[in-house]
């Protein structure tokens, strides 16, 4: 009945859960809900399927890169504080740092960062 309802609506899976996951009027729907609760149980079940084991992987891993990347791009960024030229930083900049601080801000403004770098280095 849910193949049917979906060829009659000319729409695909994939196509009813993207619009579920981008539509406003589906922010709060229950189908949300049960998506997110079962992600994990979704991921699994994609990473097990023969047909599409290796696509989902390459997928994974490039939503993966991006979220690390936009973190690291934010902490890198003028306006983050941390972003300095070698050529014209002063003795007083140098002498100011604080690595301790800067662990702090990094935990904080990067958990995905952080915590892969925690899981690397463990």
């Amino acid at each position: 009945i849910i193949f049917e309802a979906l060829d009659q609506c000319q729409i695909s899976a994939a196509g009813l859960i993207v619009t579920l996951l981008t539509s406003q009027e589906y922010e709060n729907h229950w189908f949300i809900t049960d998506l997110f609760a079962c992600s994990g149980e979704i991921f699994q079940a994609f990473s097990q399927h023969p047909a599409s084991q290796h696509q989902f992987i390459l997928n994974l891993i490039g939503v993966a890169e991006s979220a690390y990347l936009q973190e690291l791009q934010c902490l890198m960024s003028e306006d983050s504080g941390w972003h300095f030229k070698a050529s014209c930083t002063s003795t007083k900049q140098l002498e100011d740092f604080n690595l301790k601080e800067m662990v702090q801000k990094i935990e904080v403004n990067a958990p995905k960062w952080w915590s892969l770098l925690g899981t690397l280095l463990a």
